[in-house]
């Protein structure tokens, strides 16, 4: 029997083959048979399809319109954690069977620069994937959460490396028969010797380096080689408990007591794995009633709430109690503020630290936002004004008694007691219009 294929397959069995892997045991040995059979020559499966919900956002940049690697639906984009995960492989997507971090990491990049998206939602389905790249692509989605909302959701599966990516996300939501979990790490080893043995092929390993050939696959996995390779996995998996424990906020020795089961929606939530039960449909139309209200809020009025009926916030007040609500607090935060601001500048300009600088404290006052202990900081810090030139009678005569000041001094008709808070309010007035 001839293997006409095997070299063709050698570098991505390399990724498999004696690599450490955070995939579930299932889809593992389901991994490794492929390829054994691509090997022999089996016919390529049909790829995963992701879910068509949204629009793909394409931008032109130079080279005609290229995708942005999410799909938006109002303020919400959405992008697609499929299939097994590998650590390079720019735009390997749904349609390939594969999701590569470095391809996803840039997809969730571009949706946290639109100014426009809100919300990242995450539709999963992965079994895991590789060891390498997982921790790094999973804390951006931890940073990314602390920008953005993040929802990821799982359905059908988030295991092992897929766990631990959406652990970064703000919410984890499970469809009812979806599983999560599978914390732990896979390496396979497959012996070949045999194999080899029946073909009339054998093959010899020259090394220099103790540990420079362990798992290599013309032989039995044993004895030394098979020690380091326990070590090097075990301290993949003390990393991943960790990224799991402060992701979900969970005891490290709870994690690690699961024992890397998959768990389905209601035990995952008992556990701290999960947060709820949903659907990606029911997600979608929360988040299109929040952009509604959003919305009708901003153009004052609601879009589908009458006034006396309840608002769709759960709390049993009408939509026109709320408004109203809304118009006081805003009516009385202005009060506030014009209040704190007439304070703030009498403090400055009514200063002792403002005699002799009058135009410096007036312009600490009406033309900063500086407060009082920093501007009468930088008053008393500065030289004061030349002494101005002793008023004659003669001045007086010529009219410099009647020039109209607008600092400090009373306009006509205030009383002379009010003259401070009088001017404070005119400068505010002035400088609001």
């Amino acid at each position: 029997m001839s293997y006409p294929n095997e070299l063709t397959f050698a570098r991505i069995a390399s990724q498999v083959f004696g690599a450490p892997l955070l995939l579930a045991e299932a889809q593992g040995l389901i991994l490794g048979n492929y390829l054994a059979s691509r090997m022999s020559g089996a016919a390529l499966p049909e790829p995963q399809g992701n879910r068509f919900k949204g629009e793909d956002v394409f931008e032109d940049r130079g080279q005609g319109p290229e995708w942005q690697g999410f799909a938006r639906i109002g303020s919400t984009a959405r992008i697609g954690l499929m299939g097994e995960l590998v650590n390079r492989g720019a735009w390997l997507g749904s349609y390939s069977g594969l999701t590569s971090y470095e391809g996803f990491s840039e997809q969730l990049d571009r949706a946290l620069s639109d100014s426009s998206i809100e919300t990242i939602l995450l539709d999963v389905n992965t079994p895991g994937g590789a060891a390498h790249g997982m921790l790094e692509t999973a804390r951006s989605i931890k940073a990314a959460s602390q920008k953005k909302r993040v929802i990821a959701m799982v359905n059908t599966m988030a295991a092992s490396a897929g766990y631990g990516l959406v652990s970064g996300a703000s919410e984890i939501v499970m469809t009812e028969s979806s599983e999560v979990g599978s914390i732990g790490v896979l390496l396979m080893h497959f012996d070949r010797s045999k194999q080899l043995e029946a073909q009339g092929v054998q093959a010899t390993v020259l090394h220099a380096g103790q540990r420079k050939v362990d798992g290599h696959p013309f032989g039995p996995l044993e004895g030394d080689a098979k020690a380091a390779l326990e070590t090097r996995i075990q301290g993949i998996m003390d990393k991943f408990v960790g990224l799991v424990a402060e992701h979900r906020g969970l005891d490290p020795d709870a994690v690690r007591q699961l024992e890397a089961a998959i768990l389905p929606a209601d035990e995952a939530i008992s556990a701290g794995l999960a947060d709820r039960v949903g659907t990606f449909d029911g997600i979608l139309s929360d988040l299109t009633r929040a952009d509604q209200r959003i919305s009708s809020q901003k153009r004052g009025f609601s879009m589908s709430t009458p006034e006396n009926e309840p608002a769709a916030n759960g709390s049993g007040i009408t939509q026109a109690q709320l408004e109203k609500a809304v118009a006081d607090a805003l009516t009385d935060g202005a009060k506030t503020g014009r209040a704190a601001e007439r304070e703030r500048i009498g403090a400055i300009i009514g200063s002792e630290e403002a005699k002799g600088r009058e135009q410096l404290a007036a312009h600490f006052a009406f033309k900063t936002e500086m407060d009082p202990d920093a501007a009468l900081a930088a008053l008393a810090a500065s030289a004061s004004a030349a002494p101005e030139k002793t008023e004659t009678f003669a001045d007086r005569k010529s009219g410099a008694a009647n020039a109209d000041f607008d600092l400090g001094g009373p306009a006509k008709g205030e009383k002379k007691a009010s003259s401070l808070s009088a001017a404070v309010d005119r400068q505010i007035s002035a400088m609001r219009r």
